[in-house]
Parts: structure tokens; C-alpha cells; sequence
């Protein structure tokens, strides 16, 4: 994060505490700035008016009286009960535009100091009249700043206002220069109020309030804590936990920090998070470095404020002062370099799982492998590691007929009910008939603007679990911890959970809430890996696996020497060691589970010099380049190629930057095929303002978008090796462009590589090209298993499901499969 240094990663944790909001519809909020209601709109004007204090004129600047109380009072009042972030970014720019600096008196000023410096005369003269222009360069609304900051909990809440903000900005909600003045100079006050004479350092130990703990467990975010036991050993024998505490909110975690006390600098960090201490006593003499091993900061508000640089050196004194008289530990940054990043599971986890797990020999086969640990896979090893789904006795569901058939069958789980009867009548959003099912049964009237809760009650089973492995090339979440984490999810907030922990009671925990309904692309990522924590699935979970070969054929000899009419699946990759070596495995499962997603293989034009090195095929690009200082608003433009929502989020993020853009793309500014007629703008503002930038700013006509130039209708050539690119517009005209970068975002293809002709022959029309969105793979629509193949199941996108929101129930219908198969099988 920006001022913050490596490592240092934002987690909102001090709430703020403002009266309830009261519910309004929401409305259209965005055209080329937030829009709002006449009466609120008068509202504001009027609460601005009344709130911000007049500057007074410089001879009575220190004899004016302060503004009442209950004007600030009233602004953080009438602030806090705004519903929508659109409303909040209104108010803020208004108040950034209309309360800043009197520019007719800074000219004034300044013209009578240039006057008197060629004048002669006495320097208490000169030095008067640069003390009224500095007076005159006060922008208003700081005055309401700091009269707020002197009210009980002001300060907690500018923190918060600051985080509104930075928010707004990033969504394009809010810009320009007095948007960017007023967040500089509300940075500045919050520098000097958590400046390192008001900051308090505490430890935290074992002992510590119960409170405390849970605050710093909830806001580490690098490495996440698992439990209790995990916590207590966080701040035990060999290991030190500190924070920053404001002298006004004692006990309030701001920056947390991790050290660890070693022998010796350790070459792996997961030495130090996973392992325990040597002992229960602390032996100083076996101390001989500290490595810092984790900091985070808790509010978003106030990034940019140095607090970790502060931090370390604090702890460094303090561990210092306790090693007086001996020689004390080097102390070495964790976050810098010296110790290399986490690294997956080596081949030996897998070993271990097979051992523990199995119980048998390494030739035993598993009886389900998983290939892909995104939501489809975290779902589906929910469901199979015992956790079953029954309706709740007393539950009503909304849908008759639904209803009707739940309670036909009492006390009988979900998953050994008949899925096709279930779903039968049920219609949505979705094609699949099981999705339809588990999305009503999770979210029983969503799809109204209905918040029922789940119908569904969930027992852990642990004799009905069934043994199985998840192989993901990333962490828990899979390409979710690959997407830039600011980003907003399409989908709603709620949308985005797992069975049996809701987004919005998590976000709650983690003291966030969710953007007009909405979440990020982080919290989901973290709330993904969390999950897999939470329901203690970790077990089953093998990161940094990268499946190389999928193959199938061989029956399997049962006991009495027939052969086993059902396949075994030999699943052959690599894993990547401690070491970064790549070491091989080679396992053999009943039963293989496609869940691997579409955002594996980028889609490419096929144009001459799309292989050069400035042309790239992933946002990720651009935020390495304009972090590195390669592309800067200084540099030549960035062209964006495509219409959808990734380019769209490429645009947001370079204009984010004020980096100059080129969006092209062959579709019409009005085709209505364009997939942001499909977004209500309520929802996706910030979709709608790029829309609106792709119709208003053709390169041929100008418009208030500087730095934007929008081609539609264009087809893209060829890339020159000189960083050029050639177009031909409608007319048939060729067209040259200098670029610092390009953005290929067209959309992706699954990378079914492994499978034998790359999984061609599974898809529904085996002469086309697999496609999530066209062309999935064919499956069973009650049981998701392959048309082609027994024992090969897919689920989520791969199977034509392309939201998280109706992939569970794919996973639903595979272990609803497996579990029958384990009852059919003898004793």
C-alpha cells in the first residue's frame, strides 16, 4: 500500500461509530459525477452552508469565536446517514470544490507581497503580509476538520472520512484536483494527530484482554491466523507481538507487528508462521535475531501516514533494552527480501496427506482427486468432507412448490434427496436446474430484493466424508488472489459466499462492510482462504500443484479378481519445493473433479507482433509497470483492447494513475450486445461511467475526458517492434498510434491441456473450441459427471455455470453422485 513500505498490507478495524443510516431506495448515482434526489441535494447544500466555518479576516483570526458544536456534530450526523458511497462522494466533492481555497484573496495576497519585495521596506512588513497569504492558502473546510477532530470520537471519524475518500477516488466517483487537495491536506492533519508522541506502544501476550487478541488475529493479513492455538503461540515463548495504540483509543490496534526471536536467520518464513517454539520457556542465550516477520495496518484511512516505520523502530529499542548487558539479536526484515516468499506445499505434503489420509499404501488409490481450489473446489470439499445439508424444521420457504416437496421428506438430507424432482419448476438465471435449487435453497428470495435467510441447517457428518485431495496452482481461492484487489466484484457481496458463512457476517467480523452492496476482489480472495480455514478443510488442500497429465482407461481388480468396471484416473504434475525446485507427483483416484475455471488462457488476436515483449494479455501488466515506473503519466499512452468488463476495469485502474489510454475495440459505442446494457447502474457505477467515456470521448470529437480517446470500430493489425500499433478505422483508413504498453483483455479460454486432446471430444459440440460461455464440457445436468467419460466430473465455468453464485451447485450435484456411489459399493 501506498507510504506504507513491502508487506504492508490495509484491513479496516477501528468501526465508526455513527447513528443507523436510514434505508432509501437507491437510484441512479452516476452520470459524469454522482448524482443525487432534489431534496437531498438541497440538503447538502444547506448542511454545508451551516457546518463549515467562515474564515475570518485575518486581524480577528485569533479573537473569533469557535462555531457551535452541534454544527460539527451535525455534519458527521447527517454524513454518517448516508446510505450509499455515491451519496458520500456528492457530499465530499461538494465540500472540496465549494469550501476550499478564496482564490481572489490568495491573488490579493500575493500580489501585496510581490509589491512589497520590490519596495523597500522593514521585514516585520514583508514578513506580515507572507503570513496573510499563508493565512489565505488555508482551505475552509480544514476548519471543519479540526473543530470535528476536538468532538468525542472525531478523530476515529475524519480516519474513516479519509478511507471514504480514497474509496470514492478509485471508483472515479470523485476527481480532480480539489478532490486530490483536500485528501493531501486531511492527510497532513492525520499526520500530525498520529504523530509518533501520540501513539502508544503496547505488547501483546497471552494474557492480554480477550478483546485485544481477537482484534490483532482478525487484522493480520499476511499471514492469517488459524485459531486460538495458533494466536497463543503468535504471542508466546521466542515470539513478539506488537501494536500502535492513539493515546485517545487505548487499546486499539492502528499497525501491528510480528518478530520472531531464532537462533539464526531462518531461510524459509514458514519455518517461523507454522512451527512451534523449541520450548515453553524463553532461553536468551539461544536468541540471536529478531525477524520481523508480518505487519499490518487496520485502517484504510490512513494510508500514507508513516505508522510502520515508527512501529519498527520502536520494537527495536524495545528488544534491545531487554538484551542490555549481552549481545542482543540482529535484527532482520522479514518484509524486505531477506527471508523468500512463502512457498507452497512441497512434494513431501503430498506424501504426507496420502499417509495420514489413506491409511494405506502410496499405490492406494484416493477416491476423488480435485483439480482446482477456487470456489467451485472449496464448495465441493465442504460437501465432502462431511458437512451435510438438511432443511430447518420450522423454515418456510417463499416457493410453494418447493416448499411442498421439502416437506415431503423430513429429517432426509439434501444430498440424498432426489436433486431432479427438487429442481423441477424452479426457473432463475441460470441454466442448470441443480444451481437453480441450491441458489434457492441458500438465497431463498434474492432474486426480489429479499433478504430470508437460508432455509438450510448444516451438520458435520464426519462418517459421511469422503476421502479427496485439492490441487490448486494458487492459494485457497485460486485466481481470485490473482486479480488486483481494489477491484469490485460484479457479482453482490452476498452473492459471492460459500455455503454456512455469509460475506456480510464475515465482513462484519473483519469490521468492513461491503461498496453498494459489493465487495472487493482482496476480501474475497481472504474471505476464500479463510473459509478453507474456518471449516477446517486445510488438510485436504495442496497448493502450488500444477496438474501436467490427466489420464484414464485402466479398470481397477477388485478382490475377487473380476475386473472393476468403473476407471482409474492416473493424475501426474509437479509441485514446487521449498527450494523452488519442481518435483514431481503421480497419483491415481476412482474418481477426477474439473474445477479448474477459464481464466487460464487468455484470448489472443493472431495479429503479427502480439508476441512482443510490450504487448501483454493481463491486467496484472500494468500494475507491475506502473509500480516499477515504466508507464507513468509522463510515458506514451497505454492502448486497451476490448469491450468487456476487463478492459473496463484496465481503464478504471490507469485512469486511477492518470495514465494516458487508448481504448479500442471492433464493436458499436450503442451495440446493445455490449455487456454493460446487462448491469443495472444503481449497482455498477463505475461500469456505467466507462460506458459513458467509450460513447462521449471518440478520438475524433472532444470531451471532459482528458487522457481518454476511445476507437471504436477499429481493427487492430499489426504491433511494430517500435512500439507502434496499426489500425484501420470504419472508413478503411489505417491509422498509427506510439504506445508505452498494450492490454490484449478479449476474454480467456480454459486450459484443459492436460487431458488428452485438451478435452475436446468432453465438450457439448467436440468440432468447436471449448468454451465456458458457448461451448462447455457436457455433463449430467443432476449429477455433473461427463456424457464422455464415468468418474470425470466438472463443475463451475468448465460446466457453463460462470457465477459463484450458482457453481455450488454443481458441487452439490457431484457429492450428491459420489455419495450414492460409496452406498453402492459392498461391504
Amino acid at each position: 500500500m501506498r507510504g506504507l513500505g513491502p508487506g504492508l498490507a490495509v484491513r479496516r478495524l477501528l468501526p465508526l461509530r455513527l447513528p443507523p443510516r436510514p434505508q432509501r431506495p437507491p437510484g441512479p448515482r452516476l452520470s459524469s459525477r454522482p448524482t443525487v434526489s432534489g431534496a437531498l441535494d438541497r440538503a447538502m447544500d444547506e448542511l454545508l452552508r451551516r457546518a463549515v466555518p467562515a474564515t475570518p479576516v485575518y486581524e480577528l483570526r485569533e479573537k473569533s469565536p469557535a462555531p457551535a458544536e452541534g454544527q460539527c456534530a451535525d455534519f458527521v450526523s447527517f454524513y454518517g446517514g448516508l446510505t450509499e458511497v455515491a451519496e458520500r462522494a456528492e457530499l465530499l466533492g461538494r465540500l472540496a470544490q465549494g469550501f476550499g481555497v478564496d482564490h481572489g484573496q490568495v491573488a490579493e495576497q500575493s500580489a501585496g507581497v510581490l509589491q512589497l519585495r520590490e519596495q523597500p521596506r522593514e521585514a516585520a512588513v514583508l514578513l506580515q503580509a507572507e503570513d496573510r497569504l499563508r493565512y489565505a492558502l488555508v482551505p475552509r473546510y480544514r476548519g471543519l476538520f479540526h473543530h470535528i477532530s476536538k468532538l468525542d470520537g472525531g478523530v476515529r471519524f475524519l480516519v474513516q472520512l479519509r478511507a471514504d475518500l480514497i474509496e470514492a477516488q478509485a471508483l472515479k466517483l470523485v476527481e480532480g484536483p480539489h478532490v486530490r487537495e483536500m485528501n493531501g491536506v486531511l492527510k497532513g492533519m492525520l499526520t500530525e494527530w498520529f504523530s509518533s508522541g501520540f501513539l502508544n506502544l503496547e505488547r501483546v501476550t497471552w494474557h492480554s484482554p480477550c478483546e485485544v487478541l481477537q482484534k490483532i488475529s482478525e487484522s493480520e493479513a499476511v499471514h492469517p491466523v488459524k485459531n486460538w492455538m495458533d494466536i497463543k503461540q503468535r504471542v508466546g515463548p521466542y515470539r513478539r507481538c506488537y501494536f500502535f495504540s492513539h493515546c485517545s483509543t487505548p487499546e486499539e490496534p492502528l499497525v501491528v507487528l510480528h518478530v520472531a526471536l531464532t537462533s539464526d536467520i531462518s531461510s524459509n518464513i514458514q519455518s517461523i508462521v507454522k512451527e512451534c517454539p523449541p520450548a515453553e520457556t524463553e532461553e536468551k542465550n539461544k536468541i540471536a535475531a529478531a525477524i520481523f516477520y508480518s505487519i499490518s495496518l487496520t485502517q484504510q484511512g490512513l494510508q500514507g501516514v508513516e505508522l510502520g516505520t515508527f512501529l519498527i523502530k520502536r520494537v527495536v529499542k524495545e528488544l534491545q533494552q531487554g538484551y542490555t548487558g549481552r549481545p542482543g539479536p540482529n535484527f532482520h526484515d522479514a518484509r524486505k527480501g531477506q527471508l523468500p516468499a512463502p512457498s507452497p506445499p512441497s512434494a513431501a505434503a503430498m506424501s504426507n496427506w496420502r499417509k495420514d489420509h489413506l491409511g494405506a499404501s502410496s499405490s492406494e488409490p484416493l477416491k476423488v482427486i480435485i483439480i482446482g481450489n477456487g470456489p467451485s473446489g472449496i464448495c465441493l470439499s465442504y460437501l465432502l468432507s462431511g458437512y451435510t445439508p438438511y432443511v430447518k424444521p420450522d423454515a418456510v420457504h417463499p416457493h410453494p412448490l418447493l416448499q411442498r416437496k421439502l416437506s415431503e421428506a423430513p429429517g432426509v438430507s439434501i444430498l440424498d434427496q432426489d436433486l431432479d424432482y427438487l429442481s423441477e419448476g424452479l426457473e432463475g438465471r441460470c441454466q442448470s436446474p441443480v444451481a437453480l435449487l441450491f441458489d434457492a435453497l441458500l438465497r431463498p428470495d434474492t432474486d426480489f430484493g429479499g433478504n430470508t435467510e437460508s432455509v438450510l441447517t448444516w451438520k458435520l457428518q464426519k462418517e459421511r466424508a469422503i476421502p479427496h485431495v485439492v490441487l490448486g496452482r494458487n492459494l485457497p481461492g485460486g485466481a481470485w488472489h490473482s486479480i488486483e484487489g481494489s477491484m469490485v466484484t460484479l457479482s453482490q457481496g452476498q452473492w459471492m459466499g460459500l455455503p454456512d458463512l455469509e460475506v456480510k457476517d464475515w465482513m462484519r467480523r473483519k469490521r468492513r462492510g461491503l461498496r453498494n452492496s459489493r465487495a472487493t476482489a482482496g476480501d474475497i480472495a481472504h474471505y476464500y482462504r479463510d473459509y478453507v480455514n474456518k471449516k477446517g478443510l486445510g488438510q485436504s488442500f495442496v497448493s502450488g500443484a500444477v496438474v501436467t497429465a490427466v489420464e484414464w482407461g485402466i479398470p481397477e481388480p477388485s478382490g475377487s479378481g473380476a475386473q472393476d468396471p468403473s476407471p482409474l484416473f492416473q493424475v501426474s504434475g509437479f509441485l514446487t519445493a521449498e527450494d523452488q525446485s519442481q518435483q514431481p507427483f503421480s497419483l491415481c483416484a476412482h474418481n477426477v473433479v474439473l474445477a479448474t475455471g477459464t481464466s487460464d488462457s487468455p484470448a489472443r488476436l493472431g495479429i503479427p507482433g502480439e508476441t512482443l515483449p510490450f504487448v501483454h494479455h493481463e491486467l496484472s501488466a500494468l500494475e507491475v509497470a506502473i509500480r516499477a515506473g515504466t508507464v507513468t503519466p509522463d510515458s506514451d499512452p497505454v492502448l486497451i483492447i476490448g469491450a468487456g468488463l476487463s478492459a473496463a476495469d484496465a481503464v478504471l485502474y490507469a485512469r486511477h494513475y492518470n495514465i494516458l489510454v487508448i481504448h479500442a475495440f471492433r464493436r458499436p459505442v450503442d451495440d446493445p450486445g455490449l455487456v454493460f446494457n446487462q448491469l443495472p447502474k444503481m449497482l455498477y457505477p463505475e461500469y456505467h461511467k466507462v460506458h459513458q467515456m467509450m460513447r462521449e470521448q471518440s478520438i475524433l470529437s472532444p470531451s471532459p475526458y482528458e487522457g481518454y480517446r476511445s476507437l471504436p470500430e477499429h481493427q487492430l493489425l499489426l504491433f511494430k517492434e517500435d512500439r507502434q500499433a496499426l489500425f484501420q478505422d470504419p472508413q478503411g483508413l489505417h491509422k498509427v498510434f506510439g504506445l508505452s504498453l498494450v492490454l490484449v483483455l478479449i476474454g480467456s479460454h480454459p486450459d484443459l491441456s492436460f487431458l488428452p486432446g485438451a478435452g475436446a471430444h468432453l465438450a457439448v459440440d467436440p468440432d468447436q473450441p471449448l468454451s465456458a460461455k458457448r461451448n462447455p464440457i457436457d455433463v449430467e445436468p443432476f449429477t455433473y459427471q461427463s456424457t464422455q467419460q464415468e468418474g470425470l466430473y466438472a463443475v463451475g465455468p468448465l460446466a457453463g455455470d460462470n457465477f459463484v453464485r450458482f457453481v455450488q451447485g454443481g458441487a452439490l450435484a457431484v457429492a450428491s453422485s459420489l455419495l450414492r456411489k460409496e452406498a453402492r459399493k459392498p461391504p
